[in-house]
């Protein structure tokens, strides 16, 4: 609970800072998927909105976890923040972040496709389901292991050469501890996506681009808790693990 309750008490006293971060993207992008989304053509609607969230995640949302890392960091610290400065010190390390995600991406999405590879077509039953079960342990433990390589990148200039072994000797015996409060997070932001999409559903008249906009936009903002809790966890474990010494020249 420690770590959910702080997690909640920054994003609230720094609402104000995470939401000028998020929506540096995700206002921008929102609003174009969402014309496309009211106003395209109808056999082109699913797959274009797609192509363009799956863009803007890849791309430009390592740019909002980097500053928000920043501003986390300053804050922690006792330091003034600004948005600015923030955004500033975000865009200096987004290439690497990007880098480092796009490594991680890869490494949990080519086991899957793997298995999908050499699973006969048309298999179902225990093998399948097996094959499933393996892969997605796989790849949750991969997540929990590298859970604060966005941090190690950020505020230690890691590349994606050196990320690693730092990321996973900082979470080594607190991976139950971030998993259940990954969870939790998760659990909520679902829960919160569901009930609007609910509410949408129930009252078509809401269902207007402008509505739509907003409500992604708060979604957006929400998701800002799962950088503060791994940032927590980041800054919790680097205070008991000293930095790694830098490589002779």
């Amino acid at each position: 609970m420690a770590p959910l309750g702080e997690t909640f008490r920054l994003l609230g006293l720094h609402l104000h800072l995470f939401t000028l971060i998020s929506l540096t993207v995700w206002l921008p992008g929102h609003l174009v998927r969402n014309y496309v989304e009211f106003f395209g053509p109808a056999e082109e609607v699913a797959p274009q909105s797609l192509k363009l969230l799956l863009a803007i995640q890849v791309v430009f949302e390592p740019l909002v976890v980097s500053a928000t890392i920043v501003a986390l960091d300053r804050i922690t610290q006792g330091l003034p923040v600004t948005y600015l400065g923030s955004m500033t010190a975000g865009l200096a390390a987004w290439g690497r972040l990007l880098l480092v995600r796009f490594v991680i991406n890869c490494a949990v999405a080519l086991p899957a496709l793997a298995g999908m590879a050499v699973l006969p077509a048309g298999a179902v039953g225990l093998a399948a389901g097996g094959l499933f079960a393996a892969v997605l342990v796989f790849m949750l433990v991969l997540l929990l292991r590298y859970a604060v390589v966005d941090s190690v990148v950020v505020l230690e200039g890691a590349t994606a050469l050196t990320a690693w072994r730092r990321a996973a000797s900082l979470t080594a015996g607190r991976r139950w501890a971030i998993f259940r409060t990954a969870a939790a997070l998760f659990a909520l932001v679902l829960a919160f996506s569901l009930s609007t999409g609910q509410a949408l559903r129930a009252a078509p008249e809401l269902n207007h681009f402008v509505v739509r906009v907003l409500l992604d936009c708060v979604l957006a903002v929400s998701q800002s808790v799962f950088t503060i809790a791994l940032f927590l966890f980041y800054r919790q474990a680097r205070a008991e693990l000293p930095p790694a010494s830098p490589a002779p020249a």
